[in-house]
Parts: C-alpha cells; sequence; structure tokens
C-alpha cells in the first residue's frame, strides 16, 4: 500500500482545478501549524494523553493482517460503489437503483433560481458526507483496537491516533463542510455560463422569424437537455462525483497510515 500525501492528494489537485482551492499547503512549521488548531483545552488534554502514553499497559490480542486488509479493501470498494451507483440518472426497465439516496433530477427552477437549484444538490452532497464519516470512523476505530493488542509500539500509534482524532475532529469536521460551499459557486458559474450562451443566441436570433428559422435545438432549453453528455449539468454531475471520491480518498489516509504501521510492524522482525 503506497503512501500518499497530502499535498499531491486528489482533493487538493481537483478543488485546483475548478480555481477553488487556491491555498498552497506547505509542511514547513509543521508543528506550529497543527498546535494553531488545537485550542488550549484541546491542548491540554493532548498532552496528558501523550504522558499518558508511558503508563499504557500493553494486552496482546490476536488479528489477521490478512483480514484487516480484506475489511479495508472491501469497505472502500463499498464506498466508491455507493458513490458511484448514486450517481446513475437512466435506470433500465424494473432495475432499482442501489444506492439508499440517488442524485436530484433537476426542474425548470434549478436553471431560473439557481441558489435554490442548489439546495437539493447541496443536501445530496451532505448526506454522502455523513455517510462517509460514519464508515471511515467505524473503519478506523476497528484498526485502532487491531493495533491496541498487537505491540506495546502500536498499542501507543493506536492511542495517539485516537487522541488526534478527537482533539482535531471539529477542524476536519470544519475543513469537510466548506467543501459544498466550494460546489456551490461551481454550480453557479456553470449555471450562468449556460445561460450567457443562451441569451446570446437568442440576441443573434434577432425578430421572432430569425427564430423560428434557427436550428431547433438552439431554441428549445429543458432539464433533459442540461443532462446530455457535455451539457453543463452533466458535467457540474461529474466534478461532483469527482469531489466526492477525492473527498474519500482523503478521509481514508489516517485509515492507511494505521494500515502500513500495521503492515510494517508484521514485516520486521522481532
Amino acid at each position: 500500500m503506497n503512501p500518499v500525501s497530502i499535498k499531491s492528494s486528489r482533493l487538493q489537485a481537483v478543488l485546483s482545478e475548478f480555481s477553488l482551492g487556491g491555498a498552497e499547503i506547505s509542511h514547513k512549521n509543521f508543528s506550529e501549524k497543527l498546535g494553531q488548531l488545537i485550542d488550549l483545552s484541546g491542548s491540554i488534554a493532548l498532552s496528558e494523553s501523550l504522558r499518558s502514553l508511558q503508563k499504557l499497559e500493553f494486552s496482546p490480542a490476536e488479528s489477521s493482517l490478512v483480514c484487516l486488509q480484506r475489511t479495508f479493501l472491501e469497505t472502500r470498494a463499498d464506498m466508491l460503489a455507493f458513490i458511484r451507483n448514486s450517481f446513475i440518472t437512466e435506470l433500465h426497465e424494473g432495475q432499482e437503483s442501489a444506492a439508499p439516496f440517488i442524485l436530484p433530477r433537476p426542474s425548470a427552477e434549478t436553471l431560473a433560481d439557481p441558489e435554490a437549484g442548489f439546495q437539493t444538490y447541496q443536501r445530496f452532497y451532505n448526506l454522502h458526507q455523513s455517510q462517509l464519516d460514519h464508515r471511515v470512523l467505524v473503519l478506523r476505530r476497528q484498526l485502532q483496537e487491531a493495533l491496541s493488542g498487537k505491540s506495546p509500539a502500536l498499542a501507543k500509534l493506536a492511542e495517539l491516533d485516537r487522541s488526534l482524532a478527537d482533539k482535531l475532529g471539529d477542524y476536519s469536521r470544519r475543513v469537510f463542510a466548506s467543501i459544498p460551499r466550494l460546489l456551490a459557486q461551481r454550480f453557479y458559474f456553470l449555471n450562468q455560463q449556460y445561460r450567457a450562451v443562451q441569451d446570446a443566441q437568442r440576441s443573434a436570433a434577432g425578430d421572432a422569424d430569425m427564430k423560428l428559422a434557427l436550428e431547433p435545438e438552439l431554441m428549445c432549453d429543458s432539464p433533459a437537455l442540461w443532462m446530455e453528455k457535455g451539457a453543463w449539468l452533466d458535467n457540474f454531475f461529474t466534478e461532483m462525483q469527482g469531489l466526492l471520491l477525492a473527498e474519500l480518498e482523503l478521509r481514508l489516509m489516517p485509515v492507511m497510515g494505521l494500515m502500513e504501521a500495521l503492515a510494517t510492524e508484521v514485516d520486521t522482525p522481532q
């Protein structure tokens, strides 16, 4: 399992591509920047947690690396499939979506009132975030438990990971909560861009007689057309799905770190 750099994470790349995440990530003064994320009470609690690591009692417990790796890969595959299935816009006759919630269908108001139109997609994205947060948390706790019984060093790592997850939890939630707001900017931009093209086409048409002479597809406008391949809403759906997949990758990074530590411990001769 190859280590993944936060700086080169897909989420950072996607947001940069949309010109929505221009902040440069730097590893300089890492400890000072990390300290700024934790308030005074959190710093005291974290300090106490670090001191308690020296007194941590180790209780050996059996856990299979192969089983844990299989659980990780299966859970990750389930979450990827969950995201992809929820974006299926066309179902064959008699087919039902495998996802408990599916992509909202657009209406005329989606274009006419962008702010109101985006609300359904914001709820859709927030539901996905809640699902990802829960499943990744369950997987992370499972790995923490496995590390706690593997060796004294891994038991300390698991306890440290628990402490950091607790202290940085609010910050992480704020970061992920900002993504739908950035996504809204992208929705408004694509919406406005499409309306500008439509207005320009109608303006170029001139009077009513010239409008009738235009190709029919230039004059008609409907939600079905917005969802055609390459249309503005289809592009937005593709970008929203890409953001969710990138967010999943970022959320799994701490879990992948625990997996790598466990694999290293198993592979290292005792």
